[in-house]
């Protein structure tokens, strides 16, 4: 029988396309705003933690809905600052 971890490799060496950058960038973003909606509600519940993880979770939910935005915006097949005419 095949190990599932197996999978692994042919996830990393897949080409990124249109198709799996906009997905990876709505994960992002969806993951990223039930972080922050989740914080949110335990600020009301017990402030004293909430506003101890604030620094380490607000932050990073940001960062991860700008990624998610970058990522669901990004077009991989005609890049705007891509020039096929010069070289490295």
């Amino acid at each position: 029988m095949p190990s599932p971890m197996d999978v692994l490799p042919d996830l990393a060496t897949r080409p990124m396309t249109l198709e799996r950058s906009r997905w990876l960038g709505r994960g992002l973003m969806a993951a990223s705003a039930l972080a922050a909606a989740w914080w949110l509600r335990h600020l009301v519940r017990s402030p004293l933690t909430a506003l101890l993880l604030a620094p380490l979770l607000l932050p990073a939910a940001a960062l991860g809905i700008w990624a998610g935005i970058t990522l669901n915006a990004m077009d991989w097949d005609d890049p705007a600052d891509f020039d096929p005419g010069a070289e490295a």
